[in-house]
C-alpha cells in the first residue's frame, strides 16, 4: 500500500529558511530598538506613530503610547513645567509624576520661606533635602540677626547720644504716626522748654558741666511724661514734647508741673550743688488737614509753641506761657 506524498525540505534548505526567518526577526527587533532610542534620544524627533514597516507587532502601540508620554513629561520638566498632567501609568511614569509632584510642593514651600514663613522643612530628595533645610535654618537666623541689628541701629539713631532721649528725627518718626490718627476734634499739645541762661553754665563751670545739666533736665522730663507722650531734645539746651489727646488747658497745668520740678532740682557736679530753671511754651493743635503735608502742619505747631516760649523768656523766664 502506497503512502501519501510528503515534501520535505532537504537539510540544506531548512536550514537556509530557518536562517531567513531568524534574520528577519533580528531585523525588526532591530526597527524596534533604533525607533525606540530615536523616541527617548533624539530631541528633534517628532513622529508620534510607529513606522509602517513596525505596525502590527504586538504591544508595540502600548509601548510606543508609554515611552512618549514619559518624553512628554521629562521634557515638561526639564522646562520647569510642573502643570504638565499625562494620563499614562507605569513605574518610570509614576517616578517623573512623584518627582512632579515633590517639585511643586518645594516650590510652594520656597514661595512659602520668600514670605518669612522659615518653619518649612523638606524630607525628600535626600542629600538635597539636608542642604535645602540648612539653607532655611541659616537664612532664619541671619534674618533674625539682620531684624536685631536693624532694630538697634535704629534705636540708635532715634536716641540723643548725650541724654539717651528721642532726638528730633525720632520725634518727627513718631509725632506723624502718633498725630494722623487723631480723631477729628481731638486736641493735643506741643511743649517747647529750654533752660534758663543755660550757656552761663559752659562758660562758667564748663562744658562737661552743661553736659550734666542736660543730661539732668532731660531726665526730669521724661521721667515725668506719659507712655503716650513723647519727649524728644530738639536741638542744644531745646526740648520739644507731644501729649496727644491733651487739650491746651491741661497741657498748662503739666507744664506748671514740670517747670517747678525742675525748680526744685539739684545737680552734683565737682562737688557743688546746682540749680536751674527752665521756661515753657505750650501750643494746642488739632487733626492735620488733609491737604496739609505733616512738615508744614508740624512745623506751624511748633512755630506757635516757639513764639509762647519766646515769650516767656521776654517775662522773665521760669514760667509757662500758652
Amino acid at each position: 500500500m502506497s503512502t501519501p506524498f510528503e515534501f520535505k525540505f532537504p537539510p540544506a534548505a531548512a536550514d537556509v529558511a530557518r536562517q531567513a526567518a531568524s534574520e528577519d526577526r533580528l531585523a525588526l527587533e532591530s526597527e524596534v530598538v533604533d525607533y525606540l532610542l530615536q523616541v527617548l534620544g533624539s530631541p528633534r524627533f517628532k513622529a508620534e506613530a510607529a513606522p509602517e514597516e513596525l505596525q502590527g507587532v504586538k504591544n508595540l502601540d502600548d509601548l510606543v503610547v508609554l515611552v512618549w508620554a514619559i518624553r512628554k513629561l521629562a521634557l515638561a520638566l526639564s522646562k520647569g513645567d510642573l502643570e504638565y498632567a499625562t494620563d499614562a501609568r507605569g513605574v518610570v511614569i509614576g517616578g517623573l509624576k512623584a518627582l512632579q509632584s515633590n517639585l511643586k510642593h518645594l516650590t510652594w514651600q520656597a514661595k512659602q520661606i520668600a514670605g518669612g514663613d522659615y518653619s518649612h522643612k523638606v524630607d525628600f530628595i535626600g542629600e538635597f533635602s539636608e542642604s535645602f533645610n540648612l539653607m532655611t535654618e541659616q537664612l532664619s537666623n541671619r534674618i533674625t540677626r539682620l531684624v536685631d541689628i536693624s532694630e538697634e541701629y535704629k534705636d540708635k539713631s532715634f536716641k540723643d547720644a548725650l541724654t539717651g532721649i528721642y532726638n528730633r528725627s525720632a520725634f518727627m518718626h513718631y509725632a506723624q504716626d502718633v498725630l494722623c490718627n487723631v480723631k477729628e476734634g481731638d486736641a493735643s499739645s506741643l511743649i517747647i522748654t529750654d533752660i534758663d541762661r543755660f550757656k552761663l553754665f559752659n562758660d562758667v563751670h564748663g562744658h562737661l558741666c552743661g553736659d550734666e545739666v542736660l543730661k539732668a533736665f532731660a531726665a526730669r522730663l521724661s521721667g515725668s511724661m506719659r507712655p503716650s507722650d513723647i519727649c524728644s531734645r530738639y536741638g542744644g539746651e531745646e526740648f520739644l514734647m507731644l501729649l496727644p489727646g491733651t487739650p491746651l488747658a491741661p497741657a498748662l497745668t503739666i507744664s506748671e508741673r514740670l517747670r517747678s520740678g525742675v525748680e526744685a532740682m539739684e545737680i552734683k557736679f565737682d562737688g557743688k550743688l546746682l540749680k536751674i530753671t527752665a521756661s515753657f511754651g505750650v501750643a494746642e493743635i488739632f487733626r492735620k488737614p488733609d491737604h496739609m503735608s505733616f512738615e508744614t502742619y508740624i512745623a506751624d505747631g511748633i512755630r506757635r509753641a516757639d513764639a509762647n516760649l519766646y515769650k516767656a523768656k521776654e517775662a522773665g523766664r521760669n514760667r509757662v506761657v500758652g
